[in-house]
């Protein structure tokens, strides 16, 4: 079974870096999770018994976030996979 993550950086891009660069700076991240026995669901805000709540956002600090939340245990899963850029 699999545990499949969808998420997508929210930016700032107003520091330049150079004349024609500008720095991202990541201020939010919004994630969808499920397992493979739950993407069946169709509404996305209805709390999966295993996963939990099915959409997060992270804001404090949104990439340790996303990182810590990502490499938390999952014992029931044998493999969990992430996805940037949901759609």
């Amino acid at each position: 079974m699999y545990y499949l993550f969808f998420y997508d950086f929210e930016t700032t891009q107003d520091t330049n870096v150079s004349y024609s660069a500008t720095l991202h700076v990541p201020n939010l991240v919004c994630l969808q999770q499920f397992r493979t026995l739950c993407e069946m669901t169709a509404d996305i805000n209805e709390d999966c018994v295993r996963c939990g709540k099915r959409e997060l956002s992270f804001w404090d600090s949104p990439v340790g976030e996303l990182l810590s939340y990502l490499c938390e245990p999952r014992p029931w899963v044998s493999k969990v996979v992430a996805f940037a850029h949901k759609t």
